[in-house]
């Protein structure tokens, strides 16, 4: 009964461990295919949309800076000066002027007055020319001078002939190497025209 019974258990050990040893060698023939079966399988390769949100960029505040108010000295006014009223000079000259042909103008008005006086700060010296001293042209000159806000002679026109071309152009000579008192109407000095007469006499002590 006892060498039966240690048969029997012998036998199943055997059984088992034959069991084991086929199981292996299954393994072992299938790995292989499996393995090369694993690598012929196509790998398929999906890409992920990242869901996380992308800062969106803004532009950095900016800030207002007041500047504070500065506030600007006021403008000096120009002084008025009146322009001294002048004694009349016994120098003076009057010429016989037509009224009538004066135009009415008004304080807004620039353009020249013709005046029937002026006063002289260096006076006319004509030179009798030589050629027509021994020639003996003698006449009267009658110059229209645009007198300006200075007192300058700014134009010398020929109002009136002597006859002698020599005379007219010393007269104009002198009286441009002459100076005058400015015109002066309502305090202010202006431009003014004037007739002027200079004469050649052969009788007078002309230079």
């Amino acid at each position: 009964m006892i060498g039966e019974d240690r048969t029997r258990r012998l036998t199943v050990a055997g059984v088992i461990v034959s069991a084991h040893a086929l199981a292996i060698f299954a393994l072992l023939l299938a790995h292989p295919h499996a393995e090369q079966h694993r690598l012929d399988k196509p790998v398929q390769v999906r890409f992920v949309e990242s869901t996380r949100p992308v800062p969106k960029w803004s532009p950095p505040e900016v800030r207002s800076v007041v500047t504070p108010h500065i506030a600007m000295p006021p403008v000096p006014e120009t002084p008025i000066v009146e322009a001294p009223v002048l004694a009349e000079s016994e120098h003076a000259i009057t010429t016989p002027v037509q009224i009538a042909a004066m135009k009415s103008s008004t304080p807004q008005d620039n353009s020249p007055r013709l005046i029937s006086t002026v006063e002289y700060v260096r006076e006319p010296v004509p030179h009798y020319p030589p050629q027509s001293r021994k020639l003996r042209e003698q006449g009267l000159v009658v110059l229209r001078v645009l007198i300006d806000e200075k007192g300058a002679a700014c134009s010398i026109e020929v109002e009136t002939s002597s006859g002698h071309e020599r005379l007219d152009h010393a007269a104009r000579e002198a009286v441009s190497r002459a100076a005058f008192r400015p015109y002066v109407e309502d305090g202010f000095p202006r431009r003014a025209f004037v007739l002027i007469p200079i004469e050649f006499s052969l009788n007078h002590s002309t230079a």
